[in-house]
């Protein structure tokens, strides 16, 4: 090592739930989902075989939706590409991607990080709300997987950062590109979010309370800049099974817009994944096309965008 060289000792984590990146992976993701107990709270001995019985049964459907978006979800392609941006800003640590479902897993790169040395790790969620299905499950897995290697580095996790005025302008940006040429006026804009179980929010999980502070801080803030939208909205998508979910629903609230003229931005994600290109872009684009829409687009996530990573360097710094 010469002298002018410095030997770096931290590592950036940039955490998601992951997502199948080709047909293959698919089963892998779905198995490993639903038996985080975070996800499904039955015990062991149920979880199981449940998650074996919803990953058998629901696997023909998901691959189909899969096929339609190209064979694959681009997360992890997208991300990658947002870690590299990122490194170039951030010389004092190495910055990588761990994913909760698909690889790469935590096993494997905090080995790696391990035999590199790297003494500090700085947990960044791609999740800007705070919830225990997302954030705190990622959080979880890495600590376990650290002490099953006999891994012990400092953890600074960050929680969320929904109210974060970089991240605000990283969304208003995509809502803009969205807006491209159409009067404000004469669009509803609905902020969709991931929906979760009513009872994960009466256990007293912040997820709901900080998309709808989120909503509020967009509208306020485009507001100042004199975007007004006709109507501005907030719906929850993908929910599964026959359990009470947060609502009212994306198909719901398209059913209720009366001018048939409505710009999405999907408010519970910042890299576009199944949920944004399959849901948002085809599944509910036929229910508006059936409900005679003359104006549906869907607003891309931040990604990689330089006004993402500059916001993602500029919560490092802060940790």
């Amino acid at each position: 090592m010469s002298g002018s060289e410095k030997r770096v000792e931290k590592a950036v984590i940039l955490m998601n739930m992951g997502g199948a990146s080709h047909l293959d992976e698919i089963e892998i993701f779905m198995r490993n989902m639903f038996n985080d107990h975070r996800i499904i709270g039955a015990p062991p001995f149920v979880r199981k075989p449940l998650a074996d019985y919803i990953t058998t049964s629901r696997l023909p459907e998901v691959k189909e939706n899969y096929e339609k978006i190209g064979g694959g979800s681009p997360l992890l392609q997208i991300t990658r590409s947002l870690q590299k941006k990122l490194q170039e800003r951030i010389d004092d640590a190495v910055v990588e991607v761990i994913m909760r479902y698909t690889p790469p897993f935590a096993s494997d790169v905090l080995s790696d990080l391990k035999r590199r040395g790297i003494r500090k790790l700085y947990l960044i969620p791609m999740y800007p709300q705070f919830s225990t299905t997302t954030t705190a499950s990622s959080i979880e897995d890495i600590r376990q997987s650290a002490a099953a290697i006999g891994y012990h580095p400092t953890m600074v996790s960050l929680l969320d950062y929904y109210d974060f005025p970089p991240y605000l302008e990283a969304v208003e940006e995509r809502i803009l590109e969205g807006l491209g040429e159409e009067d404000p006026a004469s669009l509803n804009l609905v902020f969709s979010a991931h929906g979760l179980p009513v009872r994960v929010i009466k256990r007293g999980d912040p997820y709901q309370k900080q998309v709808e502070a989120e909503v509020k801080l967009h509208v306020e803030r485009l507001k100042e800049r004199g975007i007004v939208f006709n109507q501005v909205h907030l719906a929850y998508q993908s929910k599964v099974g026959p359990m009470k979910w947060l609502t009212p629903s994306l198909e719901r609230v398209l059913e209720e817009i009366k001018n048939r003229r409505v710009l999405i931005y999907p408010i519970a994600f910042t890299i576009d994944n199944s949920e944004t290109l399959f849901e948002l872009d085809i599944e509910y684009k036929e229910v508006a096309e059936a409900l005679e829409f003359e104006f549906y687009r869907v607003c891309r996530c931040p990604n990689d965008s330089e006004r993402f990573v500059e916001a993602l360097e500029r919560l490092y710094r802060r940790m």
